[in-house]
């Protein structure tokens, strides 16, 4: 057959069909008329109807696809570009494992586009070659030319995501991730946010300034995400609106320590109370802030020789009442130690007597102390009961004829509101009357002051008397001596901490405050005056 042809073409050569350029065509070239064109290398045929035509077909090019497939609806729809398309040709998808799939349908555009509709490629055998094959199966093909576009993947778990602070701006972000690098588009399907807060269509960010809460309210809602092809099954979410907790601590003012001008001993101050909330709820308003005072020792000057009760102290709604007073053994109708924190009950004559036992454990945010001790009478000295605290009731003093201690204070309670741990609210120590006994040591976490006597012994100097300051610590009883007064309670404190997400407080110039330190929080120490703050 091959040598038939070749002698064929040869005989026809010799026959005299004309060859040449474009312009050398016949110029009334008759229907059948052949003719060599070597300018367009092929061998043309003239028919009325068409014109010059190749008699055989031209191998296809493709060149570019336009188009996507995608993963969630198993199928896509590509246009093909390149040369020498003809009506009859069509697609084919190769996979990476050899494996040829034909398009689903295949539409001839032009010489130069095709349009194929291809189903059942799996994203495991990306990237495929796309080929077009003319109906002479002469064909062109491109390789790695189509991906399978994949449905994003959620990369943020279901469930809570975040807890977020009432009033305050707060963030969160989700995210899903898509294989083809496409921008995503985020959202919410069902549920809602809360109010204040919104998503980020497109950077996953869910932001904003929540409302107020009385307590832990969950938001739930549902997101997909899209690359504009694919969208992901809804994921579902939620986000905890919590209330503005601010931990605070509120301690009265201590009571002053009793003194003795006369026979008998004398008792401690009390503790001023204590009031402390882990969880306050706090959000913008004003809040007002009193620090109350120490109560002043009893003193030689004085008419009544007992102390002086300490003075509130309130952080908005919570009121811690100020310590009790200690009592003076020399004051008839006054051994018992004043109400608040508990003073220390005194001793006179040979009676022994209760401390006050008016005020115990508080209820709520109100501020609490211990009651003092019973002064002891044993062998007929005399000795005063120390100063209740925030921890403890004060001790008993105790006598036996020999010697003679007075009742030491009742432990203070340790915080670490400001980042240190520091003890708050100790009880006085009650005064001793003998005179080989000097002072009352305060219990190891208690900051009371002492009780003390001073004759016959080396005196310490005021100060240990007094409560340590702005703890709310009553102050150290004592008996008549060249100093002339009984302990003074400390000042109390109020103490504010919160997350420093949180605005800053607005403080009048009536109050005086520091700010400690402590790693993420805002902290407020008010050490005196009285005014509004607001947030």
């Amino acid at each position: 057959m091959e040598g038939w042809i070749m002698a064929d073409i040869r005989t026809s050569a010799l026959g005299g069909i004309p060859f040449g350029g474009n312009t050398g065509r016949p110029t009334n070239p008759q229907t059948g008329q052949p003719f060599f064109n070597g300018e367009a290398a092929r061998l043309e045929l003239y028919t009325a109807s068409t014109g010059w035509q190749n008699i055989v077909q031209e191998t296809p090019g493709v060149s570019s696809i336009n188009g996507n497939y995608s993963e969630q609806t198993d199928s896509g729809v590509i246009t093909i570009y390149g040369t020498n398309f003809v009506s009859g040709c069509y697609a084919t998808a190769i996979g990476s494992n050899g494996v040829q799939v034909d398009a689903g349908s295949t539409v001839f555009n032009s010489i130069v586009q095709v349009t194929a509709t291809f189903t059942g490629l799996s994203a495991a055998y990306e990237p495929y070659d796309i080929k077009v094959t003319n109906p002479s199966n002469l064909f062109g093909i491109i390789p790695d030319a189509l991906y399978v576009n994949q449905t994003p993947l959620w990369q943020t778990p279901s469930g809570n995501i975040a807890t977020f602070t009432e009033l305050i701006q707060n963030s969160v972000t989700i995210s899903a991730s898509d294989s083809e690098n496409l921008p995503l588009t985020y959202t919410i399907v069902s549920g809602a946010l809360p109010s204040g807060i919104t998503l980020n269509s497109s950077t996953g960010v869910i932001s904003g300034i929540g409302p107020s809460t009385s307590s832990n309210t969950t938001y739930t809602f549902s997101v997909t995400a899209s690359d504009g092809i694919n969208t992901s099954a809804p994921r579902s979410f939620n986000i905890i609106m919590s209330p503005a907790y601010a931990e605070i601590l509120v301690v009265a003012g201590g009571g002053g320590g009793g003194y003795h001008g006369g026979t008998g001993s004398n008792g401690g101050g009390g503790a001023g109370g204590l009031a402390y909330a882990a969880q306050y709820d706090i959000f913008p308003g004003s809040y007002l802030v009193s620090v109350g005072a120490g109560g002043s020792g009893g003193s030689l000057s004085s008419s009544v020789k007992r102390g002086n009760s300490g003075t509130d102290s309130r952080f908005g709604s919570i009121i811690a009442n100020g310590g009790g007073y200690g009592g003076a053994g020399n004051e008839l109708g006054s051994y018992n130690g004043g109400a608040g924190g508990s003073g220390g009950g005194a001793t006179a004559d040979s009676t022994a007597l209760a401390g006050s036992a008016t005020q115990t454990s508080g209820t709520g945010y109100i501020g609490y102390g211990f009651a003092g001790g019973t002064g002891s009478n044993l062998g007929g000295g005399h000795a005063g009961a120390g100063g209740g605290g925030a921890g403890a009731a004060g001790g008993n003093g105790v006598s036996n004829g020999s010697t003679d201690t007075g009742g030491t204070g009742g432990l203070g309670k340790a915080y670490s509101i400001t980042g240190t741990t520091a003890h708050y609210a100790a009880g006085g120590g009650g005064g001793s009357y003998l005179s080989n006994v000097s002072y009352v040591t305060p219990r190891a976490s208690g900051i009371g002051g002492r009780g003390y006597y001073a004759s016959g012994e080396t005196k310490i100097s005021a100060p240990e008397l007094d409560g340590i300051a702005n703890t709310g610590s009553g102050g150290g009883g004592i008996r008549y001596s060249s100093i002339d007064r009984a302990g003074n309670g400390a000042d109390g404190v109020v103490i504010i901490a919160y997350p420093n997400t949180y605005p800053a407080l607005t403080i009048p110039g009536t109050l005086t405050y520091d700010t400690p330190t402590r790693t993420g929080y805002r902290v407020y120490r008010f050490t005196a005056g009285s005014g509004t703050v607001s947030v």
